[in-house]
Order: structure tokens, then sequence, then C-alpha cells
């Protein structure tokens, strides 16, 4: 079983936008903005979602996100649209606050590793 990398995004960056190995799906970042973390989050999961989709997987066969947050925003905006996004359980998080990012536009960003056997 060997790794499959994809960019679908074609975007020129040097890194795929997400990797499937084995059972396990790796995505990149995807990046969220807007006028509030509300809205970014939305911005960003909706971008995540496209590459499970890709992959053949679903929001629901997410075992782990990282949310990287810009230091100083509004953490508990997150929460309401994760409650949207994951009604059947949440997957597991781990949130990381920065300084700033490449784009002074992104207030957060998620990736994502998703399980998705004998797919």
């Amino acid at each position: 079983m060997g790794t499959q990398k994809v960019d679908i995004d074609n975007q020129g960056w040097t890194y795929s936008s997400y990797v499937v190995a084995g059972d396990f799906i790796y995505t990149s970042i995807c990046s969220g903005y807007g006028e509030n973390v509300g809205a970014a989050t939305e911005v960003a999961l909706t971008h995540l979602k496209k590459y499970l989709d890709h992959a053949g997987a679903s929001m629901e066969d997410l075992v782990k996100v990282t949310v990287t947050l810009k230091r100083g925003e509004k953490f508990d905006e997150m929460k309401p649209v994760f409650r949207e996004w994951f009604p059947n359980g949440f997957p597991a998080r781990n949130t990381i606050l920065v300084d700033e990012f490449l784009s002074d536009a992104t207030r957060l960003q998620i990736e994502g590793i998703a399980y998705r056997p004998g797919k």
C-alpha cells in the first residue's frame, strides 16, 4: 500500500491538497477568512469538505483536526460552527495560537485527518 498525493487546487504550492496513506487521508491547511472567526471557520470547513469529497470521504470520517488561530481572535465564535458541521460528534481537536499568517486576511487555518477504511 503506497501513498497517493493529490493537488486539486493546482496553485503551484509546494504541498499536496491531501495525501491518502492506506485508510487515512491527511489534508493540508484550509484557510478561513471573513468578518469574524465564525465566518472564517465556515470558509475553512467548506474547503476541507471539498478535499474530503474529492478523496471519497466525508466530514463524518474526520478523526482529528488541527485549528491554528490568530492570537487575539475570539475562539468561542468557532464553537457554534463546529456544532453545525459535526452534529453526530466532534473529531479530536488541537488548537494552536499564532501571532500571524502569511496573509493578513486569514483568521484561522484548519487541517484534518480522516479515516476511510476499505475504499
